[in-house]
């Protein structure tokens, strides 16, 4: 088995915990995406998103949810990404651009680790992060990954295991 389809394993796992959020999370999505957006998201448990929707694959709704739903629903993004970055390790090209840049692009905000994510994970969630925001530094010549996202991505890999030291562990 792939080192990417063990991290999407790690998230799929860290993530099943993560309950639907509340309706006044996706207020967005009940008012200004189509009807079909708020069947994929709205009252669905992240790790039950039908990754396979073509709307799932193409909506690239992460950054404009709400922070609580951003750090809920990351997790079947990521799960996607590393499905398709091990396709990709495999067969020597990706299927998945919309997913991928959804991704880098929310991972690569500044201030996505204090504003959005770290405030909004459970350890656990924290932790398959770290490790998948780690194998993508890993993997930037595949991923063809900038100097800008590169820099960007050490800064929140660092964040995040800051946190991983400092947050206490679960009883």
């Amino acid at each position: 088995m792939s080192i990417a389809i063990e991290i999407a394993n790690t998230i799929e796992k860290a993530w099943s915990s993560i309950e639907p959020p509340p309706h006044e999370d996706m207020e967005y999505f009940t008012v200004g995406w189509g009807k079909g957006e708020r069947e994929i998201f709205l009252d669905v448990k992240p790790v039950d998103i039908d990754r396979d929707n073509e709307r799932f694959l193409v909506a690239d709704a992460l950054a404009e949810m709400s922070p609580r739903a951003t750090a809920a629903y990351l997790g079947p993004y990521l799960m996607t990404f590393f499905e398709d970055l091990a396709f990709q390790e495999s067969e020597g090209f990706f299927s998945e651009p919309m997913v991928r840049g959804s991704v880098l692009a929310l991972l690569t905000m500044p201030r996505i680790w204090s504003d959005v994510l770290r405030p909004n994970l459970s350890q656990n969630c924290t932790i398959a992060l770290g490790d998948a925001v780690n194998y993508i530094l890993k993997s930037k010549e595949i991923l063809k990954l900038n100097c800008s996202q590169v820099r960007s991505l050490e800064r929140l890999s660092r964040s995040i295991a800051r946190d991983i030291a400092w947050r206490p562990s679960p009883p």
